[in-house]
Order: structure tokens, then C-alpha cells, then sequence
């Protein structure tokens, strides 16, 4: 083994006092003898002399090789402090002068085990590693090398240099002074005996040295201050195939990098840019402004990444206040402030020649300007601990510093890595029933434009259209997968016709003998289950409820969800302020709740129709336009909506609870969700969308809508003009809807159409089971549309309601006695027409039609009440005011009270005598064939409507009879 050192000092200060925390070394011999008795005395004067020179240059030898290791040991695991200054004089005062820092000309120094490289003409700070004198053969058999790491260093107009490390706290300050100057490189190079053309070579060079800066490490932060901005610092590093290079720009004189939970840059004014570069392809590609790109070719295993961003003040990457949890305290967020707007473009290239046609991300995303302000929060699908930094405390000194630069190369290769793993299938696998939470906090000092056009997989056959707003096409597919390995009967010849069958994913009718037939020799149990699931592609957990998951697996079959789509979204002038958008999904036990958070601050829309349609996803189309936005002046858009699908019943349900305010009034909104897996349409139009809203509903097998417009914002006390709702259910074959048609909309309304849920086998079941009205708002004049089909809302006949004018109070119900019960406020209802069809009323009666029409009604209430042989007596109350008519048709099957005719059924006819109380005094009476008509309005003008009246319509039995017999002839 062997060591060498070189240094020289030019214009040496006239003083300099190193200080510290290591040991001087020593020789540890004694070489001088004042005692010699062969000597006389004026010899042993002059020996010794003589003898104590050598001794003082042997000395010296042992104290300079010694020093490097002592003071470089100071800065590793070991701890310490070594402190250099420079001084004019030695005491503090003369009497002519003071004591002032005195700066060195300049310092070379150069420490080796074996040849080394150097740099004459530059200041740098060079480590140079030999790998191939890693061990030596020492006395004592394999040893490390006196100098494992070369250390090669030229710097100059210095007056003060200090270090320090408190292994315990760990923390280091490291300090210098002296004059302003030049360029300054540090590099690192990792090399076999020599071979500089494969050794690993990084080094980072300062375009000037300020005259005085200071750093400050902790476990959680790094903090640097100089005297004066760096101007550039260009870093670059390669290893074999892997190559990386940044370029710092205008580098503020003081920032803080933290580290830990938060990692990040913050400086108190802005960096003029950073510039990044990583790739490992023989062509990096780059772009021109502010930009990122990421080219990636899987194929050949070639991947280059380049980035620049301007104007940068702080880049912080915060980790979730929750680690672990999988809803917004989950989060991690990344916040990026800059001093001014600049654009930026986004350019996403993967040329891999992908097998799985689900992968690959292509795309191009325009920001003109990229605001100022941005916060983006997300989950962490991908695990990013794979990027930690190398550590620093591997050994003592420039050894551990030459660690820690030999991994910094391959930390490129390791972005590259985690970045095409984000990209390649992102949100290209089905969550399932994870929580997940977004978010985007953008400050802007203008307004800007966005436009996407991202495609991730290869099988999307419909291209999604350009629109003012977002437009997405998804395929999905359940794809299935074979474990060759625990299928030994499963031959080439069966794979091929499985194969083939699921090329597009699906096992049609035709296909579903061939692929069975196929399968049959692996003898997997229920394996036709899975083969009748995938008639439409797609797996879903009630196809294969009760199947042994597991047991499919053992005989190598799994499947997953994935995800294919396009995306392509044109938003021009975004505002110049905050725009927030967060995203939240949650589980709530087992139903799907979406939550959407947007504010826009002072937007100015370019057009008037913004659209957001989505087709494919999670099986369901979704279309949203609104029309009508303001584009002559900007204002506040803010809306907070939660939604939420309920499908585990019949008739699947869809909530809605939103509030919003959009600044103006719009002309229309019109939505349409389909869901193809549950075989549902809902659609909603309003017109004349007022400002504020606070509005909920539920549509299914009920209908809720609650909505309060605020006082300021309704039109003489009402809110719409008109809404349209509908949902459509497609059961054995056809389309069955549930409508709801609105005008006049009140400023606030309460309505609920929903069947009664209370059943009493005992009781009459005429009206049970039937859909409720209640109907509460401010105005008097809402007119109302409501159809429903029975199988629609999952209820027993098809409705059909019409009202003119409602009161600000209507209520149709079933009473606690099995009657039904129609009540209103005011005036009452200006004209009401009611339409039930299809429905059994009671054992062989079924109802084919029930129509009432009303004028000027406040009340009503109507029993049925049996006797003998299911004998009718039909009893009306509390009729105050106003006409009714009523008329119905019905289909009797006699066999049910008589036991004759079994199996016969003919349409019935029955006449009823309809006998009119006023109090306790008969008043009218009339005749009439399956209907009644009466009128009030005349009695109801005389008294005020304080007269209440009652019917009793019996149905004659012998005229019914003569009536009935004559129908079935005719």
C-alpha cells in the first residue's frame, strides 16, 4: 500500500490557525539522547542538534499524513468540528492595526492511494474512487487502502473555512468566507484503475462563488445563505447506459430544501429555472419553454425524461396527515409557487410494443399560462419509497461523501422507473371499493387555457368529441387469465378456441357450446358461471355470487377489470384567481358516495354551452351540459354536489345533494346518466336554472326533490321555468319510465312520491301499496306532470297525475283506516287529473282503469268497504268545494267469491246509485255506469266552503248484473 500527498499554498496569510476537534498525530519515538557517554558535551550539543532536526522533519511527515484522515473524519458517523482561518496578524491589536481576515491565494491540495485524476486550471473539489484497489494486501492480509477515496481540490481567495457535526442531534453546519469567485466544480468520479470512458462520472459546477455562504443540515431540513445569487449550477452524471443532467438558474441567495415528511424547496424569492434531464436512450429528447416529456420505449428498455419549469419560489411535497388512510387525510399533496405565469406544455410518449392492449399512456396537454399558485392532491396508487436519497453516514468523511455521490447516478433510473409505472396503466385497474380522494388548488394572476388529448391503452374504437368543457370514451373488460402451469389438460388446440373466443373480451351466444366444450377437461366447478358472466365482458360480483374464488385460482383462472380510455377537454380562460376542484369517493358501508367540490373565481367563460360527457365508465354514460353562461363578465362559480348510487334494490336509486351558485341565472341544464350494468336511464332538464340553489333528490322507486332558492335570486317568488325528470328501467326486454314534468317551479319545494309502505292482509288492499303525494312550496300556481310504469318504480299499475296550479299545499295519502286522502291548501287544485291502470284490487278484480278528474278541489276522502261475496260500498268525505268526475273499468274473474266459472273473466260493469249527504241530510242522489260526477262549486260559492259533503256509491247488484251481461255480448 501506499499514500501520497501534495499541497501547495500560494500567498500564504500571515496567519493561520487550524482548529478542531481531531487529534495531532504523533510519531510516538524518542530520538534525541542528552545522556550519550560516547560523546563529549560540545558533540552531544551539535547530535543533538542535529538529531532534533530530523526528528522535528520526521515528525512533520507523520503530523501531514496523518491530518487529512483526522479532519475529513470530523464530517462522518464519528462527529467533531475543524475550523481554518486566516488573519493579517496574530493578536487582536497593534498599535498600528487590527486583526482582519486575510484571504489565501490560492489552496491545491491532491491525496492518493493510487493515480488520480485532477484538474490544474479550475477550482474544484474532485473524488475519484478506485475500485480496483477496494481491498490491498496489507502485514496483516486484506486491508482497506490508506486512501480509499482520492480527493483532488483547488480553491482560492479564502479567509474562513468551518465544520461541524452533532452525530447525536445530527446536525452540521458548514461555513465559508473570504472573496467573490469563479467558477467552482465538484465531481465525483468512480473508476476501474484508470478507465475513464466506463467510469461513472457526475460533477455539478457554480458559475460563481459567493464570498460568503452558510449550510445548515438537519434530519428534516437543509438551509443554505450566501452573500450573493449562484447564477447557474449545472449538474451532470452518467453510469453506463443511464445519464442524468439538471441546470439551476439564478439560484436565490438563501433557501431551505426539507426533508422527512416534507420534502421540498422553499426560497424567498424565485429561481429563475430548473432544467432536468434523465434518460438512459441513445436520442434524449427534450422540448423547448417550460415543459415535461417522458418518452419511453419498454421494448427496447429506453426511457428519457425532460423537464423545466420557471420562476420557482417553493416545491413541497407534503405526505398525508393520515398515512394509510384511504380517504382526503390520506393525501398527498404537491404545492408549486412560482413568481409569474409562464405556458407549459406536457408531452407523453410510449412506443413499447405492448401485449396487453391496456397499457401504454400517449398524450399532449397545453397550459397557456401555467398558473402561479398550484396544489394537487392524490393518492398514492404507486409506492414511491424506492426513491429515497442515499444516505450519508456510510463511513467517515470524503469516503461516505463518495458513497453517497456513487448512488446519486442510478437515483435517475429510478424516477424514470417510477414515472412510467404512474403512466403506463394509470387508472387502468378497478379500484373496487377503495376510497379515494383528488384534489387541484390553482392561484392564478390571469386567466389561462387548458387543453388535454390523453389516451391510455390501444382498444378504444370511439374517439371522444371536442367540446367547450371534457369529453371521455372508457372501455372496460374483465380480463381473464390462465396459469398454465396447474392446467396440464388444458391443450393447445382447447387454449385456441378460449383464446379465440376472448379475443374481444366476451363469450357470445354463439361462442358459449365451443368454449364449455373446451373447458369441460379441466374439471373446474361452476366454470360455466363464469362464462355466461362474460356474455357482455364484464364481471360483476352478483354473476358470481356464492363462487369459490379460490377454487379457480387453485386451477389457474383469475380475473381483474381493466381499464382502457380517451380523454380529450378544451378550457379556455379559466379564471384569474382561485379555482379549487377536489374529488372524493367513500364506501358508506356498501354504497358508492361521490362527492365534487369546485370554486372558480371570477370566470369569465369563453362560450355559453360547457359539456362534460363520459361514456364507459364504471359501465355508466354520463352526459352534463349547461347553456346560457355569462360571457360578458366574470363572476363566482362555486358547487358542492354528493352523489350516490344505491343498486342492491329492485329499481336501483340515484341521490343527488347539491348546492351551488353560479354567479347569473342560466338558460338550461340537461343530464343524462345511463347505467349499463343495471340496465337504468336517468335524465333531467331544467330551464331557466336560477342562480343559487341548495337542491337534493332521489330518483328510483321514489321521487324526492327538495329546493330553496334563495329570496334574492327567485322571479317574483319562483325559481325554473320548467324541469323535466325521468328514469327509464329496462325489464323483460323493453323500456319501462317514471316521469316528471315541472312548470312555474316554486322559489321553494318539498315534494315526495313514494308508495306506501304499510300492508295489512285483513284490511281492505284497494289503496294499499299506492303512490303517495306530498307537495309543499311558497307559490300557488306549479303545474305538475307525473307517469310512472309499475314495473318502472317496482309498484302494482301505471299512474298518470296532471295537476293545474297546485296550492302551496297538496297532499294525496293513504289514511290509518285503508282509505286514501286528498287535501290542499287555499284555493285548492285549479284542475287535477288522476289515471291508474293495470292494477289488481282485489282477489278475481282487476282494475284496467281509474280516471278522476277534478276542478277547484281542496279535499277528498274515499273508503272502500266490503261485504258479502267482496260486495263494494264506496264512501267519499270532507268534499268542501269544487267537481269531480270519476269513471273506472275493470276485468272480474268470478271464480274467485263464486267458485263458478273458472277460468273465465269478462269486463265488468257495474252501476252505482250515488247518494249525496250534506251533514246528516240527504241532499242529492244520481245514477251512473262504472263512474260518478258531482259538483259543488255552486254550494261551495253559497257557504263558503264550510258545508262538507259526503257520497255513498253502492253498486245495484241487478242492474250491474243486466249491465255486466250486456258488455260480455257486446
Amino acid at each position: 500500500d501506499s499514500s501520497s500527498i501534495e499541497l501547495n499554498i500560494a500567498n500564504v496569510p500571515k496567519a493561520i490557525i487550524v482548529e478542531g476537534s481531531f487529534q495531532i498525530p504523533e510519531s510516538g519515538l524518542s530520538r534525541v539522547s542528552y545522556d550519550n557517554p560516547n560523546l563529549n558535551t560540545i558533540a552531544q550539543i551539535f547530535d543533538n542538534a542535529l538529531l532534533t532536526v530530523v526528528e522535528v522533519i520526521l515528525d512533520v511527515g507523520d503530523v501531514v499524513n496523518g491530518l487529512p484522515e483526522s479532519i475529513v473524519g470530523t464530517a462522518g458517523a464519528s462527529g467533531g468540528a475543524v475550523r481554518l482561518n486566516c488573519y493579517n496578524q496574530v493578536k487582536q491589536s497593534l498599535p498600528t492595526s487590527t486583526r482582519s481576515p486575510m484571504e489565501i491565494g490560492s489552496v491545491s491540495i491532491a491525496i492518493s492511494s493510487s493515480d488520480q485524476p485532477w484538474l490544474p486550471n479550475i477550482d474544484h473539489i474532485l473524488l475519484s474512487e478506485d475500485t480496483n484497489i477496494a481491498t490491498v494486501n496489507g502485514r496483516l492480509g486484506p486491508q482497506e487502502p490508506l486512501v480509499p477515496v482520492a480527493m483532488s481540490a483547488r480553491i482560492g481567495g479564502i479567509s474562513s473555512v468551518s465544520h461541524d457535526y452533532d452525530p447525536i442531534n445530527d446536525i452540521r453546519h458548514m461555513e465559508l468566507k473570504g472573496i467573490n469567485g469563479g467558477p467552482l466544480l465538484i465531481g465525483h468520479l468512480l473508476h476501474n484503475d484508470g478507465d475513464l470512458v466506463s467510469a461513472n462520472q457526475q460533477s455539478a459546477t457554480l458559475s460563481n462563488r459567493p464570498s460568503t455562504f452558510n449550510v445548515t443540515q438537519t434530519a428534516e431540513a437543509l438551509t443554505y445563505s450566501a452573500s450573493a445569487p449562484i447564477g447557474t449550477i449545472t449538474y451532470g452524471g452518467n453510469d453506463e447506459q443511464q445519464r442524468n443532467a439538471i441546470r439551476l438558474n439564478g439560484l436565490p441567495s438563501s433557501f431551505q430544501i426539507t426533508l422527512g415528511d416534507t420534502v421540498g424547496y422553499v426560497a424567498s424569492t424565485p429561481m429563475e429555472s430548473i432544467e432536468v434531464q434523465l434518460t438512459n436512450a441513445s436520442q434524449p429528447l427534450t422540448m423547448d419553454g417550460d415543459h415535461f416529456r417522458f418518452w419511453v420505449d419498454e421494448t427496447s428498455g429506453e426511457a428519457s425524461l425532460s423537464t423545466a419549469i420557471s420562476d420557482v419560489t417553493s416545491l413541497r411535497r407534503l405526505s398525508p396527515l393520515t398515512p394509510g388512510s384511504s380517504g382526503p387525510e390520506g393525501n398527498s399533496r404537491i404545492e408549486l409557487i412560482r413568481a409569474s405565469s409562464v405556458p407549459m406544455n406536457v408531452l407523453l410518449e410510449d412506443e413499447s410494443t405492448h401485449l396487453d392492449s391496456f397499457k401504454g399512456m400517449n398524450g399532449r396537454i397545453a397550459i397557456d399560462p401555467l398558473p402561479a399558485n398550484i396544489t394537487v392532491a392524490y393518492p398514492s396508487g404507486v409506492d414511491s419509497s424506492g426513491l429515497e436519497l442515499p444516505t450519508f453516514d456510510d463511513g467517515d468523511g470524503v469516503q461516505a461523501l463518495s458513497f453517497f455521490l456513487g448512488d446519486l447516478v442510478n437515483f435517475g433510473s429510478l424516477v424514470n422507473d417510477l414515472v412510467y409505472s404512474t403512466v403506463v396503466d394509470l387508472g387502468g385497474i378497478e379500484t373496487g371499493t377503495e376510497n379515494m380522494s383528488l384534489g387541484l388548488d390553482l392561484v392564478t394572476q390571469e386567466t389561462f387555457n387548458v387543453t388535454m388529448d390523453i389516451e391510455k391503452g390501444s382498444n378504444i374504437n370511439v374517439q371522444p368529441e371536442w367540446s367547450h368543457g371534457i369529453g371521455m370514451e372508457v372501455f372496460e373488460a374483465s380480463v381473464v387469465s390462465f396459469n398454465l402451469s396447474r392446467m396440464p389438460t388444458f391443450t393447445l388446440s382447447s387454449r385456441d378456441v378460449v383464446q379465440n373466443a376472448l379475443a374481444d373480451y366476451k363469450i357470445t351466444k354463439s361462442e358459449y357450446a365451443s368454449v364449455l366444450e373446451a373447458a369441460e377437461p379441466l374439471n373446474i366447478s361452476n366454470i360455466e358461471i363464469l362464462l355466461l358472466a362474460l356474455e357482455d365482458g364484464i364481471v360483476l360480483d352478483n354473476e358470481i355470487e356464492g363462487v369459490n374464488l379460490s377454487i379457480w385460482e387453485e386451477h389457474g383462472i383469475t380475473f381483474e377489470l381493466r381499464r382502457s380510455w380517451h380523454l380529450r377537454s378544451w378550457l379556455p380562460s379559466l379564471p384569474s384567481g382561485q379555482i379549487l376542484l377536489e374529488y372524493d369517493f367513500r364506501m358508506i358501508g356498501e354504497l358508492p358516495v361521490y362527492e365534487l367540490d369546485i370554486f372558480l373565481e371570477q370566470w369569465k367563460p369563453k362560450r355559453q354551452q360547457f359539456s362534460i360527457i363520459i361514456n364507459g365508465l364504471e359501465g355508466r354514460d354520463l352526459q352534463f351540459i349547461v347553456d346560457g353562461l355569462d360571457t360578458s363578465a366574470p363572476h363566482n362559480v362555486e358547487s358542492n354536489a354528493v352523489f350516490s348510487t344505491q343498486d342492491n334494490l329492485t329499481v336501483p336509486r340515484v341521490a343527488i345533494d347539491m348546492h351551488y351558485d353560479l354567479g347569473t341565472r342560466l338558460e338550461s341544464a340537461h343530464a343524462v346518466f345511463i347505467d349499463k350494468r343495471e340496465l337504468s336511464r336517468v335524465e333531467a332538464l331544467i330551464v331557466g336554472v336560477p342562480q343559487e340553489t341548495d337542491f337534493s333528490t332521489t330518483i328510483g322507486d321514489i321521487f324526492l326533490i327538495d329546493l330553496v332558492v334563495p329570496a334574492e335570486y327567485q322571479n317574483d317568488g319562483h325559481s325554473a321555468e320548467s324541469l323535466m325528470i325521468q328514469q327509464m328501467r329496462f325489464v323483460d326486454g323493453f323500456w319501462w319510465p317514471a316521469t316528471a314534468f315541472m312548470r312555474d317551479l316554486p322559489g321553494e319545494m318539498h315534494l315526495a312520491a313514494q308508495p306506501n309502505k304499510d300492508f295489512d292482509i285483513r284490511a281492505d288492499v284497494s289503496f294499499q301499496g299506492m303512490m303517495e303525494l306530498d307537495y309543499r312550496s311558497n307559490t300557488e300556481d306549479m303545474d305538475l306532470y307525473l307517469e310512472a310504469t309499475g314495473r318502472s318504480v317496482d309498484t302494482k299499475g301505471d299512474v298518470l297525475m296532471l295537476a293545474e296550479d297546485l296550492p302551496s299545499t297538496f297532499v294525496v295519502e293513504t289514511t290509518d283506516d285503508w282509505g286514501v286522502r286528498v287535501a290542499s291548501s287555499g284555493d285548492g287544485v285549479s284542475r287535477l287529473y288522476m289515471k291508474q291502470t293495470d292494477t289488481p284490487s282485489s282477489p278475481g278484480v282487476t282494475i284496467d282503469r281509474i280516471e278522476i278528474i277534478g276542478q277547484d278541489l281542496k279535499s277528498a276522502t274515499i273508503h272502500i268497504y266490503t261485504g258479502p261475496f267482496q260486495y263494494p260500498l264506496i264512501v267519499l268525505d270532507d268534499i268542501t268545494s269544487g267537481r269531480i268526475v270519476a269513471s273506472a273499468e275493470a276485468t272480474v274473474e268470478p271464480s274467485y267469491t263464486t267458485g263458478l266459472l273458472e277460468g273465465q273473466s269478462f269486463n265488468g260493469r257495474a252501476v252505482l246509485l250515488d247518494a249525496q249527504f250534506t251533514g246528516i241530510l240527504p241532499t242529492a242522489s244520481s245514477i251512473g255506469v262504472n263512474g260518478m260526477v258531482t259538483d259543488l262549486s255552486l254550494v261551495g260559492s253559497l257557504t263558503g266552503d264550510s258545508v262538507e259533503t259526503r257520497h255513498i256509491l253502492l253498486v245495484e247488484p241487478i242492474t250491474t248484473i243486466v249491465a255486466s251481461g250486456l258488455a260480455l255480448i257486446w
